[in-house]
Parts: structure tokens; C-alpha cells; sequence
């Protein structure tokens, strides 16, 4: 039988990434670094060495461990904090991502980079029917997903339902949707709804959802990427809360 998410959240994770890291170490969450023999200079590197305790090892065993580009560094990290979706609303929280379905790692990770570069108080995934916080997932959020508390759920469309008891306007990114970002007032506090690659947000959580926003598109493609849709509504999101 197949670990479950939440035996796999309890074991150690290996990711690679300078950028990924470093913020990890930032984060406290680092074991240790494994770096490769004979790297050049970085700033990155020389701050890795006060924060964490730092293996230097031939590059092949970087290659074994960490396939793919790891830039010459990887890290062993501490077992990441579970938090439940109720601990998160317990902080009272200005503005959250919520990922439905999100498959692709890739986009979970650009997700989660946007959300807490947008000052974002934490992000909710569902524990089945989504791309794990694996470490292409971990270095695709260039560290982000070791700076921002993240919620695992059972069921989207009831924590959407939680999330709105708790006093929070849910806002779906809807390629159908009636409202466009800037017609709508997205400084109150906030939920964004981002749903995955193709099928979008789940018909019985846009039910659940208070708002469908649009971004308007003008290519012969008919929406954005997953990611970049997210970006798009996080940055105005972040224009609108500047003015006030």
C-alpha cells in the first residue's frame, strides 16, 4: 500500500535549488546542506554556511540524490509543520490561495511563489486529487513553500464553506466567470480560488464560491496557464491593497 500524504509530510524531504535552500534555511527547517565540490562564488552560498551546517560532496552524488538541475546544492529538511485548516483561520488571515486540483508541480509551486510574494497568510491543497509538496514542487516555489503555512484538506468544496463561516470572501478564477478583478473589492479579506490545469475550479466549489472573476484574454487561446492566472489575480490583488 502507497504511503499517504500525511505519512509522506512526516518523513524528511530532500530538495535542491539554491534559491529553495536558502530559503528553507532562512525558514529553520534545514537538517543540512550537501554541496558540491568546486562551486564558483555566491553570495547564496556564503549565507547558507552561517544558517546551516554545510557537507561538501562530489557532484555525482548530487546527481543521485537530486536528479535534474540542482544547481549544485541540496538540502535535508526537518518534517514540515500539518497544519489544519482551522489552525490557519485561527491566525485570522487577510488573504489565502486556495489550489483546487492543481496536478502539475510545476504550478503548484509557481502558485505558492506568487501567493507569499503577494503577502499571501497561507494556502489551502486538498489531500487528494493534487500534485504533492514534492521537491520539484518545494524548488518550483523557489523556497516560498517553507515561508508560508499550508493547510492540507480532505474536500475542497467544505473547506471553502469553512473558510467562508470564518468571515472570508471566496473568489474563483473562472475562465466563464462575470466579474473582472478590478470591479471587484479584493482588499477585504479573501480567499482566491485557483482551479487546475483544463478543468478549471470544480463546479461544487464555484458553487460554494461568493465571486467568479474573469481575466480578459485577446489571443485564439482561451485562458491563461494555471500559474500565470493566479500571478495575474495576485498582482491586482496587490495594486488594490497599496492604495489603501
Amino acid at each position: 500500500m502507497a504511503p499517504r500524504r500525511k505519512d509522506i509530510a512526516r518523513q524528511p524531504v530532500v530538495i535542491h535549488g539554491r534559491n529553495a535552500v536558502l530559503e528553507a534555511a532562512r525558514a529553520g527547517r534545514v537538517i543540512k546542506v550537501m554541496q558540491a565540490i568546486g562551486l564558483g562564488h555566491d553570495p547564496r552560498l556564503d549565507e547558507l554556511a552561517r544558517l546551516a551546517r554545510v557537507e561538501h560532496v562530489p557532484p555525482e552524488r548530487l546527481d543521485a540524490i537530486a536528479p535534474g538541475v540542482h544547481q549544485g546544492v541540496a538540502a535535508e529538511l526537518k518534517p514540515r509543520r500539518e497544519w489544519t485548516l482551522r489552525d490557519l483561520l485561527a491566525t485570522e488571515p487577510s488573504l489565502l490561495v486556495a489550489l483546487d486540483s492543481i496536478m502539475d508541480p510545476q504550478n503548484l509551486g509557481a502558485i505558492i511563489r506568487s501567493a507569499e510574494v503577494a503577502g499571501a497568510d497561507g494556502a489551502i491543497i486538498p489531500e487528494h486529487r493534487s500534485a504533492p509538496l514534492s521537491p520539484a514542487a518545494v524548488k518550483a516555489s523557489s523556497g516560498a513553500s517553507e515561508l508560508i503555512p499550508i493547510a492540507v484538506v480532505s474536500g475542497m468544496p467544505s473547506a471553502v464553506a469553512e473558510v467562508k463561516r470564518s468571515g472570508i470572501w471566496c473568489a474563483a478564477l473562472d475562465v466563464r466567470g462575470d466579474t473582472w478583478p478590478w470591479d471587484f473589492d479584493l482588499t477585504q479579506r479573501l480567499c482566491v480560488v485557483v482551479g487546475g490545469e483544463g478543468q478549471g475550479v470544480h463546479r461544487l466549489v464555484l458553487e460554494r464560491c461568493d465571486v467568479r472573476l474573469r481575466l480578459p484574454v485577446k489571443g485564439r487561446i482561451g485562458s491563461f496557464n494555471a500559474s500565470a492566472a493566479a500571478a495575474a489575480l495576485l498582482y491586482e490583488i496587490t495594486r488594490q491593497r497599496s492604495l489603501h
